[in-house]
């Protein structure tokens, strides 16, 4: 027999949304199922609407209780609940009618005690607007039709399936032997349940389809009001650590769990204190501060945290008090830009794309020469116009053309207090552009972040700085590690702390005269003057341009070799001051450096890349695999198509007989109606039927 299903959903003040969401679950394929649904004291229309559907289908039980938030609500479901599995769903969010079949059909093939599957986010009721919702993190798991358990992860099966209560089925039975309760707290109240089931359950398996779809951004839902979010995580982390420590397998998912801590934590931290003078932030952030430098996390190291971003931030909490904190947060963001006549159409598109970003910055300046549009404003594109009506840019004239280097130089002398964020007039970025470089920023203020960095190429033998051309470009395998060795591309996306260049960065006539071409060579070597590393933000960035590339620097410096004399009269000219080999000093003073002529580096490199070139091939066989069967499928489309095509013809044809050997009737009808005869025949008609 089928096993039966406990559908439990808490309803706090869902009316607008509620019958959609119960439609959804009793429309669905899999009928063997109860739905408890738990009002947690709604003051709308709710309970009436429950009462309504609870008449329309027998499988649904009512409950009402005092409001006591979605994890007290869960629990009176769960105490109530008879099925042999456990779904939690919301009172607002919408069921594909075949979830629970395929979730079911996938525990019964498997024997799973959990079974994880996807899902879809959208906000209100535009279900066309969605957002993909992954229930589980491939990057992790790397089979999706393996079963696995805590055996196979022990590093990190706490991290493996989402928190969320949504994308899961859960065997009744390991619930209740572990005694597993949702917190009853205002918000964060899935976590520790949703922990603890993954910790216990002897066989997990997953679905790699969207089941649902969650909607995000109704006031009224249980999960999206906020009252103490920052320290109800605090309460959910701590419970789940006690809960776990008392699992005779504790020890064998440490690192799992101090993974999950220190995720938890910064995720917060990066996404809810924003206003970072409250009393509230100042505490948590100084119970931060504490509990990453205590006896059990002080001491974890690179290699425990697989989170690249987590470790870092975790590192820079550690190592700031929150007065330190406070003064590295406390700057505006500037993105600052520059074109020119023939990119000027162009620029928009930028511009529409930083107003994009999920990090929005205090302001977007955008530098141009009054000699090269003579008339201002009138010599503007009305893209360009449009963007500066809506405030999504200020533009900026200035009297001399100092070519690529107007995106920094009169902004970080204008504005000095802030991070100055430059990019180039055409390029697209992606949307968290800007949050990943603040996310560096903050892990490491004192350095230079870039979405896209080379590695400075040494001779150590010769003791020199190779040539430009023989750098390794585009270096992302170690990111958010800070080294002088790295060489950002200033139009790629790079931030700038305030006051991070070296003064001489702004000699105007030195600027023109040694490294008119090259913006980012002058910015890094007054940045390492300055005694100053940098940092690569994220992994995988490409150029995406949005403008003709026929006049671009990049290829008149790597054509004719501009980059090795321009970097070359820079840094002779610095180290008159600064003293013969500085620069290959400092860039070569790290034990880490990446040095090209270490055999084991580049064996090391090489082996990355290609096993990145794999990764890529597995992605571009499976994307080739998925046109093909799309292709299939069109052509099958098309191959129906036609058929119907002719079927529609054959039809048409037919009608248009039919239409003609009708006129032709019509026509003759007309003769009769006509003769001596027929006008008989309507007078007898009318005698006798009297």
């Amino acid at each position: 027999m089928a096993p039966l299903v406990s559908v439990i959903i808490p309803v706090y003040n869902a009316e607008n949304f509620l019958r959609e969401t119960l439609e959804s679950m009793i429309g669905q394929t899999y009928q063997n199922i109860e739905i408890l649904c738990v009002d947690d004291g709604s003051t709308d229309s709710s309970p009436a609407i429950l009462e309504e559907y609870k008449k329309k289908d027998g499988r649904i039980r009512v409950f009402r209780k005092e409001n006591g938030g979605g994890g007290a609500a869960r629990n009176y479901g769960l105490d109530r609940a008879a099925g042999e599995y456990l779904y939690f769903f919301d009172s607002d969010d919408v069921a594909n009618k075949n979830l629970l079949e395929k979730a079911v059909s996938r525990a019964l093939e498997t024997n799973a005690d959990l079974v994880a599957f996807n899902g879809y986010t959208f906000v209100e009721n535009d279900l066309n607007k969605k957002t993909y919702k992954s229930g589980f993190n491939k990057n992790i798991l790397k089979d999706v039709n393996s079963v696995f358990s805590y055996r196979d992860y022990p590093n990190s099966i706490l991290s493996i399936v989402n928190v969320v209560p949504w994308n899961k089925i859960i065997r009744r039975d390991i619930v209740k032997k572990h005694n597993i309760r949702y917190d009853e707290i205002s918000s964060s109240d899935d976590l520790t349940f949703s922990v603890l089931c993954a910790a216990v359950a002897e066989r997990i398996a997953v679905v790699d389809n969207a089941l649902m779809n969650y909607r995000l951004g109704h006031s009224g839902t249980i999960t999206s009001t906020y009252a103490n979010k920052l320290f109800n995580v605090k309460h959910a982390l701590e419970s789940t650590e006690r809960q776990i420590n008392a699992l005779p397998y504790a020890d064998q998912i440490r690192i799992s769990l101090y993974n999950l801590i220190l995720d938890n934590y910064c995720f917060i931290f990066t996404n809810y204190t924003f206003d970072f003078d409250t009393q509230q932030v100042k505490a948590f952030y100084e119970f931060l501060h504490t509990r990453f430098s205590d006896a059990k996390l002080g001491s974890l190291k690179r290699g425990c945290i697989r989170n690249e971003y987590t470790f870092a931030l975790y590192e820079s909490i550690k190592k700031h008090t929150y007065e330190e904190m406070r003064r590295i947060r406390a700057h505006d963001i500037t993105v600052s830009l520059t074109s020119y006549p023939a990119r000027i159409d162009y620029v928009h598109h930028v511009i529409e794309n930083i107003a994009a970003q999920t990090l929005k910055p205090k302001r977007v300046l955008l530098w141009l020469s009054k000699q090269q549009f003579k008339n201002r404003n009138e010599d503007l594109p009305q893209s360009l116009i449009d963007c500066v009506s809506r405030g999504e840019v200020k533009i900026k004239w200035c009297n001399d053309d100092l070519r690529s280097h107007k995106k920094y130089f009169y902004t970080m002398q204008e504005y000095p207090n802030d991070i100055v964020i430059t990019v180039d007039d055409d390029l697209i970025y992606p949307n968290t552009m800007i949050s990943s470089l603040y996310q560096s920023y903050i892990a490491f203020p004192d350095c230079i972040s870039g979405m896209r960095v080379h590695v400075v190429g040494l001779d150590k033998k010769k003791k020199k700085i190779l040539d430009y051309a023989k750098w390794i470009k585009q270096f992302d395998r170690d990111i958010l590690i800070p080294s002088k060795q790295l060489f950002a591309t200033t139009g790629a996306g790079c931030l700038f702390p305030p006051g991070i260049l070296d003064e001489r960065a702004f000699n105007k006539q030195k600027l023109l005269e040694l490294c008119p071409l090259a913006d980012d060579i002058w910015v890094n070597l007054m940045a390492l003057a300055n005694g100053v590393g940098t940092v690569c933000a994220v992994r995988n960035f490409y150029l995406h341009y949005c403008a003709p590339q026929e006049d671009s620097l990049f290829w008149v410096n790597v054509n004719q070799l501009k980059n090795e004399e321009q970097y070359e009269a820079v840094r002779a000219w610095l180290e008159r001051d600064l003293g013969t080999g500085y620069f290959y000093d400092a860039v070569s003073e790290q034990n880490d450096a990446f040095d090209l002529n270490d055999p084991l580096a580049l064996i090391d490199y090489a082996e990355f890349l290609r096993l990145s070139k794999m990764s890529s091939d597995k992605k571009l066989n499976r994307a080739y695999a998925e046109k093909s069967e799309l292709n299939a499928k069109l052509q099958k489309t098309y191959e129906e198509k036609a058929q119907r095509g002719k079927e529609i013809n054959k039809l048409k044809a037919e009608n248009l007989a039919l239409s003609k050997k009708t006129a032709q009737f019509e026509r003759k009808m007309r003769k009769i109606e006509k003769t001596f005869f027929f006008r008989v025949y309507r007078f007898l008609k009318r005698v006798f039927t009297r």
